[in-house]
């Protein structure tokens, strides 16, 4: 395996330590070090992102910088496209059950095909804001 628990690469032979001991040069002895070499290239992320990921990637707890808006439903998004989403707008589905105060800022839309009851308890307040039932 070319590389150790903790990412670095390790040889398999030694050269130096080869001529101190008398070991001769051998094929089998640089093919078994060139083997080692592709295996831990192979285990390599190139830059131009031609490899896929295998597993997880672990960032050590350091920040990906400089990531590109996502665009498809897959892609990773990025803090300011986070930042630039209306809190006040949250798709919910199935049943919810909603007891106590209740804070709605901003236009706040429900939309539902199936929909048979709404009853309001309590006082909604709405301050300056709509509700749009369809």
């Amino acid at each position: 395996m070319p590389f150790d628990s903790q990412g670095n690469f390790t040889r398999v032979h030694n050269w130096e330590e080869d001529r101190e001991n008398d070991i001769e040069i051998i094929s089998s002895r640089h093919d078994e070090e060139d083997d080692n070499f592709a295996q831990g290239l192979s285990q390599c992320m190139l830059r131009d992102g031609n490899s896929p990921m295998q597993n997880n990637l672990n960032m050590g707890n350091f920040q990906v910088n400089n990531v590109a808006n996502g665009t498809a439903l897959t892609d990773a998004v990025n803090k300011g496209q986070l930042s630039g989403v209306d809190n006040s707008c949250v798709h919910k589905t199935g049943n919810e059950t909603i007891s106590g105060n209740k804070t709605l800022t901003g236009s706040t839309s429900i939309t539902t095909a199936t929909m048979t009851t709404a009853t309001v308890t309590t006082t909604l307040n709405i301050p300056g804001g709509k509700i749009w039932i369809a």
